[in-house]
């Protein structure tokens, strides 16, 4: 199976030093309407262009101070989840990638609080694997409720994700940005790196992972989904927990609201 943390940017590789900062600074370099050059890099850094160059070719790794980051960061202009992604690259993962976990197991008394939430609401692990729902999920998403079920492969690659999804795309890109900020803090993770092959696999998400190599997100807390439900369309809000005693693994509660509501209208049918 292909690493998932290697230069070169090919189809196997998810991001590297170099594929960052090559990413970070054509992203820079559009936002800013001019080329970021790597000689402006290596000045900013107080090292020589060619060292710089040899970098993002990946030819060198290198292991970023601090200060280095910060350097970066300022130029290329990162924000908080991108200077993360390039600190775990280049100290090749997280804690959580050293950590040798112990399969999760849903307490009663989280069992308790997933069973009294009114609202729709779940337990996934780090790779998004369906632990346990409650009633009102399962109602809403059968798919969710049966064993086996990981939210990012519906989600990414099932028909029914994009039926129900009004804004799949935007949805999905939040989606790939997470598992692009996964794939740093656990490059060693392979079902992490089988989730990922198939999804840069499929032809409908090839394109997200391909033009957002700068692009990085690790939660999905307030994201608002538009979603339709017997030609109903509806706006569900997230709201992510982290339970302290699954480390890694999230609970989510979906709240639910017309689309229009806070305007006063009345909520629309889907086309």
């Amino acid at each position: 199976m292909p690493g998932v943390v290697k230069d070169g940017g090919g189809e196997g590789g998810i991001t590297g030093v170099g594929v960052l900062l090559r990413a970070f600074r054509a992203a820079a370099s559009t936002r800013l309407g001019r080329p970021i050059l790597q000689r402006e890099v290596a000045d900013a850094l107080h090292r020589s262009e060619r060292w710089y160059r040899d970098l993002e070719s990946g030819m060198i790794t290198r292991t970023f101070t601090r200060h280095e980051l910060d350097t970066i960061g300022t130029l290329l202009g990162l924000d908080r989840v991108q200077r993360r992604a390039l600190f775990l690259v280049s100290n090749g993962g997280g804690l959580s990638s050293l950590e040798a976990e112990e399969p999760p197991r849903i307490s009663d008394e989280l069992r308790l609080l997933l069973d009294q939430q009114p609202f729709p609401a779940y337990v996934v692990d780090a790779n998004w694997n369906v632990l346990a729902v409650n009633m009102a999920m399962a109602a809403l998403f059968p798919w969710s409720a049966v064993p086996g079920a990981n939210l990012m492969r519906w989600l990414l690659l099932s028909a029914e994700a994009r039926d129900q999804h009004l804004n799949w795309e935007a949805d999905a890109e939040v989606c790939v940005r997470m598992l692009r900020d996964a794939a740093v803090d656990r490059p060693h993770d392979p079902d992490l790196q089988q989730l990922i092959t198939d999804t840069r696999q499929n032809p409908a998400v090839r394109d997200l992972w391909t033009r957002g190599a700068a692009d990085f997100a690790d939660h999905y807390d307030g994201h608002v989904l538009r979603m339709v439900f017997d030609g109903q369309v509806t706006e569900l809000v997230t709201h992510v927990l982290q339970p302290a005693g699954l480390p890694g693994c999230r609970m989510t509660i979906l709240t639910q609201r017309s689309p229009r509501e806070s305007a006063g209208e009345q909520p629309v049918q889907a086309e």
